[in-house]
């Protein structure tokens, strides 16, 4: 504790409040609220309360003859002291039980990339981008498709896809991928797509706000049986495949729930839909594999590149 001295010759009654100076009680209030708190409260001591009758009577001498006045700093301090020092208590109290954390829910990843449970590669730093993929994609690529159209070659559709709710830390989005060889031709590519996985980006408004890339390919079986390998897969005939976009890949602030609902289109009364769904979802693969049955029937255009959205089909 401070010493702090009573003036010479005091006996404590009310007209010695000015020997007390800011200085003294400020550092009264230092030492008490520095206190270890480790024990209960005691009772005050005699030095502790004549402090605190002498404080009490200048209160009353300097209200009694200016009237109202503002609190000065040694009001506030005694008012603020005792309380704060009774909500860190709670506060820490909180805590160290588990009723209180600072973490809030992990419902999106960093703005920056990392590494993917599962496997993978968040597209964290390009957060807010437009236009991006991780795979250059021509400009046709991220327009609908026309409704009905055939064309030659390999081809990659979407499948069914959703979003699973199994816990906060295990929480993704499920992307069935459909592809099929054209209208003539063999496709035979690697079961890691050349080694890249499959690319996924979702976009709003506001540019990125999920993506990822060298996400895992789990395939399905293919049309036809007995001729996939342990490292290629024939798609003859068509085949599926399956790829996860964990909560992860998600841009600081974006909910997983909220997300999946702007993937789909808006719909009317009849259940019709009437317009572009507020996200959207681009897979895209590269593989040799692609590319040689592409040049093989003398379709050049579009490479080891194959890419698919969610995006509405324009009409006939």
């Amino acid at each position: 504790m401070s010493n702090i001295q009573p003036p010479e010759g005091s006996d404590g009654g009310p007209e010695d409040h000015s020997s007390i100076s800011d200085e003294q009680w400020a550092a009264f209030l230092r030492d008490a609220a520095e206190g270890d708190g480790t024990s209960a409260p005691k009772e005050p001591s005699a030095r502790a309360r004549m402090v605190d009758r002498r404080f009490r009577n200048v209160l009353k001498t300097e209200r009694k003859g200016r009237g109202p006045r503002r609190s000065s700093f040694r009001d506030r301090a005694g008012a603020v002291v005792p309380w704060t020092a009774v909500a860190a208590v709670v506060l820490v109290g909180a805590y160290q039980q588990g009723l209180l954390s600072w973490d809030g829910p992990p419902a999106s990843g960093p703005a920056k990339a990392v590494a993917l449970p599962g496997g993978g590669t968040s597209d964290g730093d390009r957060c807010g981008t437009k236009g991006f993929h991780h795979f250059p994609l021509p400009s046709a690529a991220s327009s609908p498709a026309p409704e009905a159209t055939r064309r030659p070659g390999p081809q990659l559709t979407l499948g069914s896809y959703g979003y699973a709710q199994s816990g906060s830390d295990n929480d993704s989005f499920h992307i069935g991928l459909l592809f099929a060889e054209g209208p003539k031709g063999s496709l035979e590519v690697s079961r890691t797509l050349g080694g890249e996985g499959a690319a996924v980006e979702i976009e709003g408004p506001d540019g990125l706000v999920a993506g990822a890339h060298g996400l895992p390919v789990t395939w399905n079986s293919p049309g036809k049986t007995g001729r996939e390998d342990k490292t290629h897969i024939d798609l003859t005939g068509g085949g599926s495949a399956e790829i996860t976009l964990p909560l992860r890949a998600l841009c600081p602030g974006y909910d997983g729930d909220a997300l999946w609902k702007g993937l789909q289109p808006p719909i009317d009364s009849s259940n019709t839909m009437t317009g572009q769904p507020a996200y959207t979802l681009t897979v895209s693969v590269r593989d040799p594999g692609i590319g040689e049955l592409r040049r093989s029937i003398g379709v050049p255009v579009g490479g080891n590149l194959l890419s698919t959205n969610n995006l509405v089909p324009d009409g006939p």
